[in-house]
């Protein structure tokens, strides 16, 4: 039986800044990027425990055609992407998404 993959805002609001980016019409790359994010969420609903461990339970699959990861925890049958993170954003903001993760209160300030 397949994971459910659920976007958590932080999530959807940073894929979709993506997709925006990859959508301009001197890149015309955005129906590709929402391919390859559709591509890794069927991994993850099918096997989310194939990527690797980024820190306690958070866990890391990497997009193989654009510079993001997507973070994420395994919750039951549920995977939360936490972030689609950019990978060559500070990591600090990355460490912030962790410590959040760990506190699980508000939420991260990722600039």
């Amino acid at each position: 039986m397949p994971f459910v993959v659920r976007f958590k805002p932080l999530a959807q609001a940073e894929a979709a800044e993506a997709f925006a980016w990859y959508a301009q019409p001197h890149i015309k790359m955005g129906d590709v990027f929402l391919v390859e994010l559709e591509h890794t969420s069927g991994f993850l609903s099918r096997n989310p425990y194939l990527y690797a461990k980024a820190e306690g339970d958070m866990r890391c699959a990497h997009l193989n055609r654009f510079p993001y990861s997507l973070f994420y925890v395994v919750d039951g049958e549920t995977v939360n992407v936490l972030s689609c993170f950019h990978q060559y954003r500070d990591p600090k903001s990355r460490s912030d998404l962790i410590e959040w993760h760990g506190q699980k209160t508000t939420g991260p300030t990722i600039a």
